[in-house]
């Protein structure tokens, strides 16, 4: 039911004086299942936020569903079906707050996330907050998220907010940030800094977190973590995302692979050798897994893609830290991984479950 215009006008009044954050969530065929995110965010205690839905191109099943969502907050854009990337890069194009944040249309937050979240905003005042979030399993489950253990390491290094860049231990401290789930969900970005920067997510490429994830730490001067979980990351087996697929699409993540390293190359960290590695790492964990999933068949046209891109980006990538960062085994993983393309070729490890961390929408998902 459509809210009375005098209370329209207060939210509008109170948006122009106030408005501290943006959310965006992208739609593509996700019906009436949708309403349990669009629900979590309405239903949030802090109330100054804009909600931004882009509908890409769903169906009109799931477009009977976002018309009946009325709520004054909430900005509806519909565009011809582009991709995740796109999506949100179209929400980015609408975003008024100071501050945007993420939320797949499938994900939840508890109703106070926005309260906890603006809370730390206006005592840190970062240019990037990340924020824990929670896993539900398929049987209902809730654990941890699969970030936790990287989390429990910041926090045992630094017992303040905000980390500065330019800080001692802010070069640890951002490397080990680089290791955290680059998820849309757990991050919170100051618009102006993505303003400036001209950063969003790559048009038209699957596993686009990784470089969102990477360009944001690079531009973010001041960084705070909230270690209080905002979110939470439903595991569904028949999720409709990128990782639920074998096919040759995973080969996608060696050109955004290629991508973020080239733009990390132009950026003040790539003269850090621990930066660096952290960065290679965490993209070569997400590398090889996708090796590590797709069909048999694949696997050998794979790693000569691989090789090719590692052989086209700047050698300074390559060359780690010596001892390897203990804090960081990623580096050590990617080393073992680089070894092995360059030398002999072991047979591929059986896969864990994948982190969200490569959760991607796709074209006509």
């Amino acid at each position: 039911m459509a809210l009375p215009i005098r209370r329209f006008q207060m939210f509008a009044e109170r948006w122009i004086q106030t408005m501290k954050l943006s959310c965006i969530t992208t739609v593509f065929n996700d019906g009436k299942p949708l309403l349990n995110s669009v629900n979590s965010v309405l239903n949030q205690t802090f109330e100054d936020f804009q909600y931004i839905i882009v509908d890409d191109g769903s169906d009109a099943a799931t477009r009977a569903v976002l018309a009946g969502i009325t709520d004054p907050r909430v900005v509806h854009v519909r565009q011809a079906n582009a991709g995740l990337s796109t999506a949100r890069n179209t929400g980015l194009a609408h975003a008024e707050g100071e501050y945007v944040c993420f939320l797949d249309a499938d994900d939840v937050r508890p109703n106070w996330s926005f309260q906890a979240i603006a809370g730390k905003l206006a005592q840190d005042d970062p240019d990037l907050l990340i924020c824990r979030g929670t896993l539900s399993e398929a049987t209902g489950e809730l654990l941890p998220f699969y970030d936790t253990p990287v989390f429990r390491e910041i926090e045992g290094l630094v017992d303040h907010n905000p980390v500065d860049a330019e800080m001692l231990v802010g070069r640890i401290v951002y490397a080990l940030a680089q290791q955290l789930e680059p998820q849309s969900a757990n991050k919170v970005v100051r618009m102006a800094m993505l303003r400036e920067a001209g950063l969003g997510f790559p048009d038209g490429h699957f596993f686009e977190d990784i470089y969102f994830h990477t360009l944001a730490l690079s531009h973010a001067k001041r960084v705070s973590f909230l270690h209080s979980p905002c979110f939470t990351y439903f595991h569904r087996y028949q999720r409709s995302q990128i990782t639920g697929t074998s096919g040759t699409r995973r080969f996608d993540i060696v050109a955004v692979t290629k991508l973020t390293l080239e733009m990390v190359a132009r950026r003040p960290e790539f003269a850090d050798p621990l930066r660096r590695a952290a960065i290679v790492g965490a993209c070569l964990k997400i590398v090889q897994w996708c090796e590590s999933t797709i069909s048999h068949l694949h696997r050998p046209a794979y790693r000569d893609l691989v090789r090719s891109m590692l052989r086209m980006i700047d050698p300074a990538f390559l060359e780690f830290p010596r001892p390897l960062p203990s804090k960081i085994p990623s580096v050590e993983a990617a080393q073992a991984y680089i070894d092995a393309l360059f030398g002999a070729t072991p047979p591929v490890e059986a896969a864990p479950d994948m982190p969200a961390m490569v959760a991607g929408g796709e074209v006509g998902q």
